[in-house]
């Protein structure tokens, strides 16, 4: 592409470099993105402008070997080639989180997690269930295990603070509150943008995501949920149809996970069942009480949820 105004390009050229390319912070744009950013149409001589921007964009993303411009169609990315080292040789062996799961408060029984599944850091925990199985009850029995061991952030789009508080008096074996008479978690409103919530060393709760006829872009947001991740862990809830393997998002959204599970009513036992479907870091060996520690993929267990969801009962495990 040729030249034809070395002033108006080489201007162009630095303008867009030093500040357009800053303001877009990693997204994706096209040429008519950068002429609103510079309002081209107000200025006289606007066609010479255009002219001089589209071959800017057209030599940075082809007119040298090393392009600072990836151009796919119309639209345009920039290049990033800095690496992102990970230290691994600096991190403590075995530095993994400490997460208790549900259980049965008053029959003693669980599903074994906390001996069969490992979980680090930065790992992403999906729920994806069909409706009324009890995901949100198995969240809220998630968080109380955890509340006494780490920062914990409840992100709901149903609760208000009236529902919130009879939901949680239900919770009567269990103290939910700090000394000074605060609660030992925080309950969030948040129905869209969730990863721009995410308290990076704490336990996110996420019930649940749904964007209507946009699901496609579930995958994307639990990837940038990760980013925004730095010692803390993300739960997050999905819908999941009775006819489909994985919730809402599809199986992109498996992928990222660390744990999958999801939750079905079986029509044939008229009980609810929790599957274990991907487990990235299974644990092996015995456990304290020198039972054998059987890998969690693909296993199921029946529970109930009594009392207003604010006690599991009956966890039992279909493999037996």
């Amino acid at each position: 592409m040729t030249i034809n105004n070395d002033g108006l390009y080489s201007k162009a050229l630095s303008r867009i470099r030093t500040e357009y390319f800053p303001s877009i912070q990693g997204k994706t744009f096209t040429s008519e993105d950068v002429y609103r950013f510079f309002q081209i149409d107000k200025k006289p001589n606007s066609v010479e402008a255009k002219k001089s921007i589209s071959q800017v964009l057209w030599n940075l993303s082809h007119a040298n070997k090393k392009n600072e411009l990836e151009q796919i169609g119309k639209t345009y990315r920039i290049i990033d080639r800095t690496l992102t080292v990970i230290e691994w040789w600096k991190a403590l062996k075995g530095d993994v989180l400490s997460i208790g799961f549900p259980r049965g408060i008053e029959d003693n029984t669980s599903f074994g997690f906390e001996d069969s599944i490992t979980i680090y850091p930065k790992d992403l925990l999906v729920l994806a269930g069909e409706g009324n199985t009890a995901k949100t009850a198995w969240c809220l029995n998630f968080m109380i295990e955890n509340m006494d061991r780490y920062p914990c952030f409840y992100f709901s789009s149903e609760f208000n603070d009236a529902k919130f508080v009879d939901r949680m008096s239900h919770f009567n074996w269990v103290n939910l509150f700090k000394e000074d008479g605060t609660p030992k978690f925080t309950l969030v409103e948040q129905t869209e943008n969730w990863q721009d919530k995410i308290q990076p060393n704490a336990i996110n709760i996420i019930d649940w995501i749904y964007l209507d006829d946009e699901m496609w872009k579930i995958r994307t947001i639990m990837k940038n949920i990760i980013s925004n991740l730095e010692r803390g862990l993300a739960v997050v809830v999905l819908q999941k149809r009775s006819y489909k393997s994985v919730g809402e998002g599809g199986e992109g959204t498996k992928d990222l996970a660390s744990v999958y599970l999801t939750i079905r009513n079986d029509k044939e036992t008229k009980k609810t069942v929790l599957k274990v479907e991907k487990v990235k870091s299974p644990r092996s060996g015995v456990d304290d009480l020198g039972h054998v520690i059987l890998n969690p993929n693909f296993r199921e267990w029946s529970f109930e949820v009594v009392q207003n969801g604010s006690r599991f009962c009956n966890i039992t495990p279909l493999d037996k």
